[in-house]
Order: structure tokens, then sequence, then C-alpha cells
């Protein structure tokens, strides 16, 4: 079907409305948002300008300009001598999986007449404050529908826990517990022999090479009575932090 031809006026009247039709849509999308993006910036600028020329600027310090350098000074030496105590401290600590002094305290012990009956690793109760490492299904372990289980990208990448400083209240055992910014290696002993032979033992440790600590000592008699004439035997927990 042929349609009649248009008109002049009807066409200018086509004209006309395809022509508002453009121009509004694109005064809607385009310049609408422009112009209320560019007020504005114009309002954050008047305001950012107003408060430029209302803002004070701070008057000098009262105090003594030398007098705060030479208290950063002292600071700074104070900090310096912490530091080379913390190195020379560091220096007399033996590496954490140092065979060599669980050896020399045996020695120790055998020189000052001590019978050792157990040398082990302290383990210690982890600090609370850590969170719980996630452990992995074991291998072949299925789900319920028959599919391997997997761990979780959020479980396996839990943070580590952050180390802490209990306080002095928690017993030192706990202060070099795993966990703890103070963490060592600790060892349990137990020991068995007279009173001078334990003092001696105790005190022959200042002369390794490495630092040991002794964290906690707990005496109680042998249930066999000595012989008259001959020191009593005493049975010892000694846990010591290297």
């Amino acid at each position: 079907m042929k349609l009649p031809p248009l008109s002049n006026r009807e066409q200018w009247l086509s004209a006309l409305a395809i022509s508002v039709i453009v121009i509004g849509g694109y005064a809607w999308l385009r310049w609408v948002p422009a112009n209320r993006e560019i007020g504005q910036l114009q309002q954050t600028a008047e305001a950012t300008d107003k408060r430029v020329h209302t803002a004070e600027i701070p008057e000098e310090p009262d105090e003594d300009i030398e007098r705060l350098k030479s208290q950063l000074a002292e600071q700074e030496r104070l900090l310096a001598a912490i530091k080379d105590q913390s190195d020379s401290v560091e220096k007399h600590l033996a590496p954490d999986d140092s065979q060599f002094l669980i050896v020399n305290i045996s020695k120790v012990a055998r020189d000052a007449q001590i019978h050792v009956r157990a040398n082990e690793v302290f383990k210690a109760a982890v600090n609370s404050n850590a969170a719980p490492v996630p452990t992995a299904p074991a291998a072949g372990k299925k789900n319920r529908k028959n599919k391997p289980a997997t761990v979780t990208p959020a479980a396996s990448a839990t943070p580590a826990p952050t180390a802490v400083i209990p306080p002095l209240s928690a017993g030192w055992v706990a202060r070099m517990s795993p966990g703890s910014l103070l963490e060592r290696p600790l060892r349990r002993l137990e020991v068995e022999g007279s009173y001078l032979a334990l003092n001696r033992f105790i005190h022959d440790l200042d002369r390794l090479p490495f630092q040991v600590a002794v964290l906690r000592i707990s005496v109680e008699r042998m249930p066999v009575l000595a012989m008259p004439g001959y020191p009593q035997s005493l049975l010892a927990e000694v846990i010591l932090a290297l």
C-alpha cells in the first residue's frame, strides 16, 4: 500500500517534532547531569575558598626549640643504647634448633653429680589470644556427594595471630611460650640428686656459652629416706628457657 505524499506543512511539523525529540533527549541525558555536576563543583570551590579565607595560621610554639632538639637527641641516644643492649643479649641466645646447648646441659648435670631422668621439650600452653590454625582434610576424604573435600580460600588465607607480651602476673613460662613476643625454646628436666648437687647444677648453667634461664623449679623429697650420714636425695622438675 502506497502512502500519500506529505504536504509541505506536514513535512515541516514532522521535522520540528524530530528536532524537539532529539534536542530534549540530549538535554535530559547530557546537559542536565553535567550542569548538576558543575553546580556541585562550584559549591565545593566556594566552600574551600571560604575555609582558606577564614583559616587561622597557628602561632609559633612558646617552647624553646633548642630544648626540644636536645630532648629529641637524648631520646635518640637512649634508643640507640637500648638497641645495642638488645643486640648484645641476642648474641648470647642459642639458635632455636641448637642441639649443642642441650648436650651441654646434660654434661653440666653429670658434672654436678645429678641424675637426669628426663630432658625433653616443654610444651607450654599456647597463648589464648592466638587464633586456631585450620587443618586441611585428610587425603581421600569425601563429602556426602562423593566429591573430594577441599579447603576454602578463606580458611587457607587465615591471618597469622598477633604476638603479645603476657603480663608479669602470668609467670615467665607463659611469657616465653608460643604466641608471645618473648618466645624461646623451652626444656623440661626431671633430675635427681642432693641439695648441694642441685644448687651446683643451677649455678653452673651460667657458665654455658649461651644464655640459659631457669623459669620454674619444683623440688620434693624422694620417698626413700637416705641412710644416716648421707644426704637426702631430692627430685626436681626444672623448666629452662634456651
